[in-house]
This record gives structure tokens, sequence and C-alpha cells, in this order.
């Protein structure tokens, strides 16, 4: 949400939100269990679905965002489940 700097686009940001919290729920629920749970945002992926709004106009290719993807994925544990991660980054993400 600190990220939101124009507004707009609110049934997308809502679905966004409701993912992020359904995973640090997760997270929590499934910690004793042993089971670690990722929430990442991918970067501003260079893709059809930018298109309409910023002319296809991403950050990173699809390759390299899955790039991050799959280093966060291999980096996770259960210290790191449920942060909101920037997959490219790894950085956590303010909510």
């Amino acid at each position: 949400m600190d990220d939101n700097t124009s507004g707009g686009s609110y049934g997308y940001r809502m679905s966004k939100s409701a993912l992020n919290i359904a995973g640090k729920s997760l997270s929590l629920d499934l910690h004793p269990k042993g089971v670690s749970v990722l929430v990442l945002h991918p970067g501003f992926v260079k893709t059809d679905m930018t298109r309409p709004y910023w002319g296809g106009r991403g950050i990173v290719s699809p390759a390299e965002s899955a790039e991050g993807l799959i280093k966060r994925a291999d980096d996770l544990t259960l210290r790191t489940s449920g942060q909101f991660l920037h997959a490219l980054t790894g950085e956590v993400l303010p909510w």
C-alpha cells in the first residue's frame, strides 16, 4: 500500500491486498507445522497486463522476474515466512 501513489484500480489493488493478508495468515497458521509461505512482489514486469496503462513498459522481463521468484523460493525459511518480499532484490516491502 505504501507503493500506491496513483490511486485507482480498486478491484486489482483490493485483490492483491487480500492475497497478502491470506499469505501472512497462512504463514502464522502453518508455522507450527514447519511450513513456510511465500508472499512476493514480482516487480514491474513487461507483460500484456502493463500494456493498457503503461504501454507495456515494465521494468524487468518475465524471465528476470521468474529468476528472482525462484531465488526467493530457494532462500525461504520459517524465519522469513510471511514477509512481503520483492522478488528481484529480496527487500522486505512495507504493507
